[in-house]
């Protein structure tokens, strides 16, 4: 037990300090996001790409293709990466979105339980992106915001996870 707490006290001010660094240096914190974006997204990309040899669906092969692409370009120029960072994001948003549509209607004609909610997550990610393209500058520094609040907060329940549950 003392070692996990110990262990959670150290994560915290990690996440704390991270989230500080965050604030403090918000220029490159953007290019290390976008480095870890493009990493993601190339998992994304296999990730569809795998689903395509699942469900035999070839709407995946593309969105896995244009995954894997950007990944790879944003991890190759994290500079322009930065400055495009909004428009990036909002782009694979947006393909995201116009993906789950697709499969919602796919499930919906195929009477599938739940096939609303795809519907409805598809409607809110194809307008998270539209309103990210349309304010690139508040949307890179609302992500940095949103990343550096998330890394402090957290941080702070886990000093106080280590505090309270493990007493």
């Amino acid at each position: 037990m003392k070692t996990m707490r110990i262990n959670m006290f150290i994560t915290g001010i990690i996440l704390i300090a991270l989230g500080a660094l965050t604030l403090r240096y918000p220029v490159s914190a953007i290019l290390t996001v976008g480095t870890f974006i493009g990493i993601g997204l190339v998992i994304s990309g296999i990730n569809y790409m795998t689903g395509f040899y699942f469900f035999r669906l070839k709407r995946f092969i593309l969105h896995g293709l244009l995954d894997i692409i950007a990944g790879v370009y944003m991890i190759a120029q994290p500079g322009i990466t930065s400055f495009i960072l909004p428009f990036v994001i909002g782009l694979w948003l947006f393909l995201t979105g116009i993906s789950r549509f697709s499969v919602s209607m796919w499930l919906g004609g195929a009477k599938a339980r739940g096939w609303w909610l795809m519907f409805i997550d598809s409607i809110v990610l194809i307008t998270l992106a539209i309103l990210m393209c349309a304010s690139p500058i508040v949307s890179s520094l609302s992500i940095m915001i949103v990343l550096a609040c998330s890394l402090i907060a957290s941080g702070v329940l886990t000093l106080l996870e280590g505090f309270v549950m493990l007493r």
